[in-house]
């Protein structure tokens, strides 16, 4: 595994092709994230709210 395939599979645990690794780069830096961790971070949090929301709602469904 060569340096630029270990940054790669460190920071995403999975591969991401390099052009994508780019635009995900520059879509960071264009919405102010302070690193590619804050971005992971903020989408996580966001997912796991619309999980909690769907739950929330099915529990409501369920009475």
């Amino acid at each position: 595994m060569d340096k630029k395939d270990k940054r790669e599979w460190s920071m995403w645990h999975i591969r991401v092709p390099e052009r994508l690794d780019s635009r995900l780069d520059d879509y960071i830096k264009e919405d102010s994230f302070a690193s590619k961790a804050e971005f992971v971070r903020e989408a996580v949090r966001d997912r796991l709210e619309v999980e909690r929301e769907k739950l929330k709602g099915e529990v409501l469904n369920d009475k």
